[in-house]
């Protein structure tokens, strides 16, 4: 059985000749093998915009934000986790900017080079300027920090707008670098996994599936412009974030069994039902209806929760129990996610189409029809959809 790395083994040192490339490699949660690492185990941190290019679209988004109250109070565009921001495509002069300056083509192209996926696969589901402002320094109803969390898109982007000087604290803040020890020879790393580009201009690159935040701004503002980049799904292996969604989700059912538990000592104990200094509550089973019917152990209704199962509720639920868990199913998103280029269904670009079968009357299937996508077992598409021109 192959062993995982050391922890100082957490992170590597981009190899590039551009000194302005930061990469860090997330550390393998499980066992090492060939798919360690993929491109999505990768943090880039590098140049995006010039000096100029930053304080001319800074200048922008404050006055748009102003104008529009954009940034007064959290918004209800991302339902999730709100955010203080408006969308990119709501100012037609930030957008006209932004195509001026080939914005799209240099974010694209950086993510294409960093993640192996080609540009023309590549769309935008999201793109907006966030604000966070320190605690109380401010009336509006802004925020300080994002709580962790996954995006929608298989890659993101944070792009810094405000220079470094008016504001402290901030940046991209990664779980799984929680323990990383801060390094000299890596500039961008912080305490607590947080990520911080040198200076204003810089993008920071990541996989949106990596569970992430907004570090707590502890004086200023921070602006940044945050991109989710969607990628097509020919590029995409089948069930992987179905699985790991899946698992992460048992890891909110363990939560769940353990705040009924502690619920359920608490009201005991203030009715007097459980002794003050009692560690679980007296739990009866009052409805089997969803028990197994045939070969049913001994639950049955009266039954009383044992205290090896209350046990097993509580130790289940440990945060770093959890975290460990969550970790390793996110490694094994990462190794999984992205097929090998020579796995990776035929392209098929807007508005062309071609006779990929025929149908029972012998008339190929045309432009305007779909066919579903099959998928062999190691999850790599063999059918073809055709899109509407």
């Amino acid at each position: 059985m192959p062993k995982a790395p050391a922890r100082q083994k957490l992170f590597t040192l981009h190899a590039a000749s551009n000194k302005d490339h930061h990469s860090i490699t997330i550390l393998p949660f499980l066992p090492e093998d060939s798919t360690y690492p993929s491109s999505l185990h990768k943090i880039h941190v590098l140049p995006m915009l010039t000096e100029d290019e930053t304080t001319q679209l800074l200048e922008m988004a404050k006055a748009y934000a102003s104008d529009n109250k954009s940034w007064d109070k959290q918004q209800s565009r991302h339902v999730s986790y709100k955010t203080v921001d408006f969308a990119i495509e709501d100012s037609d002069e930030i957008t006209d900017y932004l195509d001026e300056i080939n914005f799209d083509d240099r974010v694209f192209g950086a993510l294409s080079e960093n993640y192996d996926v080609d540009v023309e696969d590549m769309t935008y589901l999201d793109l907006f300027c966030a604000s966070y402002e320190a605690a109380g320094e401010s009336e509006r109803g802004t925020m300080d920090r994002l709580e962790c969390h996954r995006d929608g898109s298989l890659l993101s982007f944070t792009l810094l707008l405000s220079p470094p000087g008016e504001f402290e604290g901030g940046g991209t803040i990664f779980d799984a670098l929680r323990d990383v020890p801060i390094n000299d020879e890596i500039p961008v790393l912080r305490d607590g996994g947080s990520i911080q580009p040198p200076q204003a201009g810089y993008a920071t690159l990541h996989c949106g599936k990596l569970l992430h935040g907004g570090h707590v701004v502890t004086k200023g503002q921070r602006i940044v412009l945050v991109g989710f980049v969607d990628v097509d799904e020919r590029n995409i292996k089948q069930d992987v974030l179905f699985n790991a969604a899946k698992e992460w989700g048992r890891n909110d059912v363990r939560k769940f069994w353990d705040k009924r538990r502690l619920q359920l000592l608490e009201n005991q104990q203030e009715i007097g039902l459980s002794a003050k200094n009692a560690i679980h509550p007296k739990w009866q089973l009052l409805n089997d209806e969803l028990l197994p019917q045939k070969k049913r152990s001994c639950f049955g209704p009266g039954f009383m929760m044992p205290r090896s199962i209350l046990d097993n509720i509580k130790n289940r639920a440990d945060d770093e129990k959890i975290r460990s868990r969550r970790l390793k199913t996110e490694d094994k998103l990462l190794r999984e996610m992205l097929l090998p280029r020579d796995l990776r269904g035929e392209k098929i670009l807007p508005g062309e189409w071609r006779e990929v079968e025929y149908d029972e009357n012998g008339v190929p299937i045309g432009p305007g029809e779909w066919r579903e996508d099959e998928y062999d077992e190691n999850g790599v598409p063999i059918g073809i959809e055709i899109l509407d021109p």
